[in-house]
């Protein structure tokens, strides 16, 4: 009896050791996805001239030089993800993270990416499959030289052997680019979160998940029409964060990359999100000495000047606001910084509104990483006057099929299965051209072979001339439709939109956000990037439009033909009518 006492002390004294181990201020991040979390860029002298040691990578393979064993924790140098990998978002994540964080916390990151990885390749159901569709590409055999050819596999083994060590406190991803604007993205990043969790025995609520943003169209990015589709992230997992690359500069040479210096802002912003989720403030700590390569990165010596801004009364105005850092490099802050603006003007998120007619002075202010303090001021007049904004859309050359050219625009709200709805815009073409509504169900669980929704509704298709004219589509709904698309795929050039709406009939409650562009937020309009289109909010007045209706329409109040007789029947002929001072055009 007494031996199996002592073996008995013993073996729970290995197992209050072995808890001992476990460093609660050693904070672990899971990171995954492909090239962009690989690292792309070279790494430059500044990123290797010091590390803090309180940074850790765990080896999730073996490396060669610098030597390091799988398994095992190291100083974070670059390359941190693979043998193969550069300069990438978690080196600046986690240098960032160590600088704001108290002295007695580490960071640990334990990272797993293939550049040209379709998220499949982290579903451990589906990656087998994924593989067998094309064994010979590049991201299978990244997979097979390092993670044994299973990197959800790979990812759980060291977690779990990172676990040993401290704690897991989120989850990094970057991925998007091989699954380019697949609106069912979310729900499979989603399976992969849950299975985390599950594998690992973690908590949602403890474990946040972290997706940065492809490059923008502005830096050069192919691939920034996923962004729309990263947006919705949240909505699917509530314990979702999205991490912005607007502003980040992409390398110049590849439209799928970033600079060196765009990874160090997108792993700095990937660390600013991670401290508001933990209620921190993204400031230096006050006993944290900054390394003098970190802290030219983190210092901003002031703002660049804005340029007065006359604006239209009722319409908002995004502000970019840039600072200048010590290393040279610029970075947009807008969303960062603090405006004092007069009472006839309102602030939120970066935009200023005029809520009335005024001329005055607004001042922003921006607080750096150290809590150095930067200044700008520049005018904003509102008036009642003021240029109309229209949406231009740039085709290029036509396509083929009418989906081929699109532009689309989320709803604030599904509509009701049953309703009727009443969707109006007015629209020109510089070629002319056919242009047809199909409003959409995006989240119905029917989906094609690329992901999107098969759930269509496929209304009439209108001719469009080089001056506006207001078309009007009524119809029933047949699915909870999220989305309306405007579908001209065979017409090439420009096309313009304006005043565009979406209610259900006999409500006021407008559907379409920003649908007459006054306000430059186009973050619920989206194109077909890599159709090669482009969209930009320009001005341009639309008078003398005519109003083109389908047949089916009840009559216009106070309708006249040409000879100025009202018209008292329900359905008119086809033709050509006058209507509030308009023409209209009933086919």
């Amino acid at each position: 009896m007494k031996r199996f006492f002592i073996v008995g002390a013993l073996l729970a004294l290995m197992s209050v050791r072995a808890n001992a181990e476990v460093d609660p201020n050693f904070h672990i991040y899971l990171c995954f996805g492909q090239s962009n979390m690989e690292g792309n860029a070279q790494w430059e002298s500044i990123d290797n001239q010091y590390v803090d040691p309180r940074f850790q990578m765990l080896a999730t393979t073996n490396f060669d030089s610098p030597k390091r064993t799988m398994g095992n924790w190291y100083t974070a140098y670059c390359p941190i993800v693979s043998p193969m990998g550069k300069l990438g978002v978690t080196d600046y994540f986690g240098r960032t993270m160590v600088a704001a964080m108290p002295a007695d916390v580490k960071i640990g990151v334990v990272a797993v990416a293939m550049g040209g990885a379709p998220i499949e390749m982290f579903d451990k159901d589906k990656y087998q499959s994924k593989i067998a569709e094309d064994p010979s590409a590049w991201h299978v055999t990244l997979a097979n030289w390092y993670y044994g050819g299973n990197p959800y596999g790979r990812l759980i083994e060291m977690a779990k052997i990172a676990q040993q060590s401290g704690v897991i406190k989120g989850i990094l991803l970057h991925q998007g680019e091989s699954n380019n604007t697949q609106q069912d993205w979310p729900q499979k990043v989603k399976k992969i979160y849950n299975d985390i969790l599950t594998d690992l025995g973690l908590n949602a609520e403890d474990v946040p998940l972290f997706a940065g943003e492809t490059e923008y169209q502005e830096e050069g990015g192919a691939c920034w029409g996923h962004n729309a589709v990263i947006a919705k992230l949240p909505q699917v997992i509530p314990t979702a964060h999205v991490v912005s690359a607007k502003g980040c500069p992409g390398n110049g040479q590849d439209a799928f990359h970033f600079s060196p210096t765009g990874y160090r802002m997108l792993g700095k912003r990937y660390a600013y999100e991670t401290l508001k989720v933990m209620g921190r403030e993204t400031r230096v700590d006050a006993e944290y000495t900054l390394p003098e390569n970190l802290r030219k990165f983190l210092t901003a010596t002031g703002l660049e000047e804005v340029s007065d801004i006359v604006i239209r009364k009722g319409s908002s105005r995004s502000i970019a606001i840039k600072a200048v850092f010590a290393d040279g490099h610029k970075e947009d802050v807008s969303s960062e910084v603090q405006f004092s603006v007069p009472d006839f003007l309102s602030v939120a998120d970066g935009r200023i509104t005029a809520v009335s007619e005024g001329t005055g002075v607004v001042t922003a202010t921006f607080t750096d990483f150290t809590g150095n303090e930067c200044s700008v001021s520049f005018q904003v007049e509102s008036s009642l006057q003021g240029n109309n904004h229209v949406l231009m859309v740039n085709n290029g050359s036509a396509g083929q099929n009418a989906w081929d050219k699109q532009c689309n625009t989320t709803l604030s709200k599904s509509m009701t299965v049953g309703k009727t709805y009443v969707v109006k815009a007015l629209i020109r073409a510089d070629q002319g051209g056919d242009c047809a509504l199909w409003p959409v169900w995006t989240t119905s669980p029917n989906k094609n072979q690329w992901g999107g929704s098969t759930d269509v509704q496929y209304l009439a298709s209108y001719r469009l001339t080089s001056s506006f004219q207001e078309f009007t589509w009524e119809f029933n709904a047949q699915y909870a439709n999220d989305k309306i698309q405007f579908a001209f795929g065979l017409i090439g050039g420009k096309v313009y939109f304006d005043d565009v709406s979406c209610k259900q009939k006999g409500s006021d409650e407008e559907m379409v956000v920003n649908g007459n562009f006054e306000s430059d937020d186009l973050s619920k309009w989206e194109i077909i990037s890599w159709a090669g289109q482009t969209m930009s909010i320009i001005e341009e007045e639309t008078l003398g439009v005519e109003t083109v209706m389908g047949k089916d329409f009840t009559t216009p109040k106070g309708l006249y033909d040409l000879s100025g007789r009202r018209v008292t029947t329900e359905h008119p002929c086809p033709g050509i009518y006058i209507s509030e001072g308009r023409k209209v055009v009933l086919k």
